[in-house]
């Protein structure tokens, strides 16, 4: 790698998925651009490890093909995404109930209907609900409150409590649901609207193909930042002169450089790997649909016999994430986990989700993410300003929703304006 240029038009510090995204738009309109970033590749946390023919998110992320940012800088059709099953898969008292969306689903339906998760009424209330966010066009800027608030209220406490909190937890990574309304629209909206599913090389492949369309030897890697001014930014490897400044960092290292900077906490979650010693036929009836467990909470107690909120096989929908036809799990519990104890817990509930013996299940990796994502509490504004100060902008999933579609469009919103500005 290079070394840092003395002087550009715009240093943007991150080379995640708002710096990328920002810097494809000032490039774009002619500026010249340096992306540094304190780390060893692209991504932030959208990372790809490929370990013995294995792909390992780090950490449980997927795409939604319906992402509007996504629609304008990316190549779906390269990225190639394999889809998951448009629905989950709730486990309670050792049985297993599939609920989703009949027009998607066909086979599902009565199944979806007699699931003892709540009554009919409340589950076709929310179905009515998702699909008229997603054929409004209208965004959710009134009155806010929290997510689970608001669930309990308009959909009842077994619905709430059996599939929308065990489900969501694993969405907003925080168990009480205290996650503003307006993300929970966002959030439903887009899942109405498109498949969630991972490219066929690994989620890493959606920032390579951003960073793909700049310049070569525009990011540098390996620099920290350590201090920011409109027209300088110093490093651990000298300063470089510019005329503005993007700080396109998660929110923790956002505040590190700028103090006084109000930033949301951070959602931890911790991702375990493991190879099953069956076929992917085997399990889930050879798809790759989310489980969830449908006791995991009770109320606002989390029972620790339980700790994972989702799970799911990966090389259903994937075969590309482990060669050799062999069959990749991905769980999640909320939390930062290391300890081998944790793991074999993990290894317990898994037997008890898939009702399958895990114990030659070989554990191939864990990924403790502190930093998984910005908390969104009620009330929330969804399109937070990226002015920081004169030529000092900020772009970050924090500054608009938790979401790989929010990092991408506070990217955007920050070059715009600084080209507004023209600075």
């Amino acid at each position: 790698m290079s070394q840092i240029p003395q002087k550009t038009d715009v240093v943007v510090i991150g080379a995640g998925l708002a710096g990328l995204a920002a810097a494809r738009r000032l490039t774009i309109a002619g500026r010249e651009v340096c992306i540094i970033d304190a780390g060893d590749d692209i991504g932030g946390r959208v990372r790809t490890d490929d370990v013995d023919g294995l792909l390992l998110d780090r950490g449980f992320q997927l795409y939604n093909p319906s992402y509007d940012e996504g629609l304008s800088v990316l190549d779906l059709k390269a990225l190639d995404i394999k889809s998951f099953s448009p629905g989950v898969i709730v486990s309670i008292d050792g049985r297993s109930y599939k609920l989703a969306d009949p027009k998607r689903e066909p086979s599902w339906a009565v199944d979806s209907l007699l699931a003892p998760v709540g009554k009919i009424s409340a589950k076709l209330k929310f179905a009515k609900y998702a699909l008229g966010l997603a054929i409004s066009k209208s965004s959710s800027t009134g009155y806010d409150q929290r997510t689970d608030a608001f669930l309990r209220a308009k959909f009842g406490k077994d619905l709430t409590e059996k599939v929308l909190r065990p489900f969501l937890a694993g969405v907003f990574l925080e168990p009480d649901l205290a996650t503003s309304k307006r993300f929970l629209d966002i959030t439903l909206k887009s899942f109405v609207a498109g498949t969630p599913g991972v490219p066929r090389t690994g989620m890493q492949a959606i920032p390579r193909q951003l960073a793909a369309q700049l310049p070569a030897d525009s990011i540098r890697l390996n620099v920290t930042a350590s201090a920011v001014a409109s027209t300088m930014v110093r490093t651990d490897q000298g300063d470089i002169r510019c005329r503005s400044v993007v700080i396109a960092t998660n929110a923790r290292s956002a505040k590190i450089l700028v103090p006084s900077l109000q930033v949301p906490n951070s959602n931890a979650v911790t991702t375990w790997y493991h190879l099953a010693d069956c076929a992917g036929a085997e399990l889930t009836d050879g798809k790759s649909t989310l489980v969830i467990d449908g006791k995991k909470f009770n109320g606002h107690i989390d029972d620790p016999t339980r700790p994972l909120v989702n799970t799911v096989v990966m090389t259903n929908a994937a075969p590309s994430y482990a060669t050799g036809n062999r069959t990749l799990i991905s769980s999640s519990a909320l939390g930062v986990h290391h300890s081998s104890q944790a793991e074999n817990l993990v290894r317990s509930h898994l037997a008890a989700l898939y009702k399958v013996s895990t114990s030659n299940w070989t554990h191939v990796a864990t990924y403790p993410v502190p930093d998984a994502l910005p908390m969104m509490a009620a009330p929330h504004d969804t399109e937070q300003s990226v002015r920081l100060s004169d030529g000092v902008y900020l772009a970050g999933d924090y500054r608009q929703v938790s979401s790989i579609n929010g990092a991408l469009a506070s990217g955007r919103r920050a070059a715009e304006a600084l080209l507004v500005d023209d600075l």
